[in-house]
């Protein structure tokens, strides 16, 4: 599958016609990763977005011990999903490690400044995709914060 079919199947890039998603594509550069390696830091600056192509990563955060800190997986991701897309938001440190769990594992990457300056030249591009980002991270927060109220936190 190419990478225009996964961009134009992601929730990230939903509601954005062919031509548009192929100048997304046309943006970025695929690099293949093998089991074990990071992509992403928690902490590290963020500067680029990435779709899963082949492959799959697994997203860890790390929790608090009294000794040390210690990597906790909240998911792993497969074919056609994105991760990384906060850094198109701000420039934030990034807010968990991405760790590859099968070698070959090929991700197409966009960098952030690139994304910008298409979605300044096309702010249909812009407007859509920061739509979707706030969708996705609206649900995140709710199914968060219903999680936590169920463990008897504050909703």
């Amino acid at each position: 599958m190419s990478v225009t079919d996964l961009l134009q199947r992601s929730e990230l890039f939903a509601e954005l016609g062919p031509e548009k998603v192929e100048q997304i594509a046309a943006l970025g550069h695929e690099v293949v990763y093998d089991s074990g390696d990071v992509v992403i830091s928690e902490g590290d600056p963020s500067d680029e977005i990435y779709v899963i192509c082949e492959g799959m990563v697994e997203v860890e955060i790390s929790t608090s011990m009294p000794d040390a800190p210690q990597p906790s997986s909240i998911v792993r991701l497969g074919q056609g999903q994105t991760f990384g897309e906060m850094a198109l938001v701000d420039r934030g440190a990034r807010s968990a490690t991405v760790r590859c769990v099968q070698d070959g594992t090929t991700l197409h990457v966009i960098p952030r400044e690139e994304f910008w300056a298409l979605c300044n030249e096309d702010t249909d591009i812009g407007f859509t995709v920061m739509r979707n980002i706030a969708f996705d991270l609206s649900f995140k927060l709710r199914h968060r914060n219903l999680q936590v109220g169920m463990a008897g936190g504050a909703v």
